[in-house]
């Protein structure tokens, strides 16, 4: 329970700190600018995704026993999570009547999923520090996907957009991915060679992870805003039910089968669990934006999703010890 309340703390504190130090300086009740707002928004977001992050996952994998080939199925794993949340978003987008507009941004929010910040804030304070490698893992291809697959999809469903045909942007190598993969890189030479680990390294990973997740919250929370939620309720529960039923049954299912359930005590498969049944990301609100398509869906979507983790993360509590 105290994991439980620790979880809800940081990510809904953070996200409304960061909300209300933009309410109260669009009140002038602090003296801060927009463009100092959004610089300061820019560089948390920067410091965790380029540093603390990376940081933490390559600590955590020096630790770990040595890997289990079989983990090298993760990053597929998140491929398939993300495929399949996008693919059920766009069929249920037909099946609600929606205009391109409105089925660009459910495909966004259905592809688009929380398992940097809250995904693998869960992960640590559910299940110990040695997770924290098994999410960077799991979220490998994210940037590749997201940028080359996920973003032409939703560029396609633009209503600017005159092509008859879906045409995917060429690869292109993400800074994120680069920083990523050495890290990971760094971490597993370290661990294969048999380097010691400082016994202060382990703690620092966690102290990291936690440090990236407030700040990304905060820094969403800056951006964030409220408005016209109630006309996409039925879009918001779709979505909901995607992330939290459909995609972790098959996720999870997958998991099993590659026995993940049956190493180092089932902790790959309890990751598997959480981080395929995690909210929307902020991320999905980025398309919507830059290819003018419905931007209030996929705010109240993302809105929705978010909220949801407060019946989430205790079913999750119930369900981990029996994976």
């Amino acid at each position: 329970m105290e994991r439980l309340l620790l979880t809800l703390a940081i990510i809904f504190v953070s996200l409304g700190t960061g909300y209300a130090c933009r309410r109260a300086a669009e009140a002038g009740t602090i003296p801060w600018g927009s463009s100092a707002m959004e610089s300061t928004r820019r560089r948390l977001q920067i410091l965790a995704v380029y540093a603390l992050i990376p940081l933490s996952a390559m600590l955590s994998l020096w630790g770990l026993p040595r890997p289990d080939p079989r983990l090298a199925a993760l990053p597929l794993l998140g491929l398939a999570a993300w495929t399949l949340g996008g693919a059920l978003a766009l069929a249920a987008a037909r099946q609600l009547h929606l205009d391109r507009p409105q089925t660009g941004s459910l495909y966004c929010c259905g592809t688009f999923t929380n398992i940097g910040a809250v995904g693998g804030l869960t992960s640590l304070l559910f299940l110990g520090e040695n997770s924290i490698a098994l999410v960077a893992l799991y979220r490998l291809c994210e940037e590749l996907y997201y940028f080359s697959i996920s973003f032409p999809i939703a560029r396609w469903y633009s209503p600017r957009n005159t092509a008859t045909t879906l045409s995917l942007r060429a690869f292109r190598l993400d800074p994120v991915l680069c920083v990523i993969l050495c890290a990971l890189g760094a971490g597993f030479l370290l661990n294969m060679t048999e380097t010691p680990r400082p016994g202060f390294c382990g703690p620092l990973a966690s102290g990291a992870m936690i440090a990236a997740t407030t700040m990304f919250l905060f820094a969403i929370g800056l951006s964030l805003r409220l408005s016209r939620l109630s006309r996409h309720l039925a879009p918001s529960l779709v979505v909901c039910a995607i992330k939290f039923a459909a995609v972790p049954l098959v996720i999870i299912s997958l998991a099993a089968a590659i026995g993940f359930g049956d190493m180092d005590g089932g902790l790959p498969l309890r990751v598997v669990a959480v981080l395929s049944a995690m909210p929307v990301a902020m991320t999905a609100l980025v398309p919507p934006t830059l290819f003018h398509l419905d931007v209030d869906l996929a705010n109240a979507c993302w809105i929705f999703s978010t909220l949801g983790l407060v019946a989430v993360l205790p079913l999750l509590m119930l369900l981990l010890p029996r994976l």
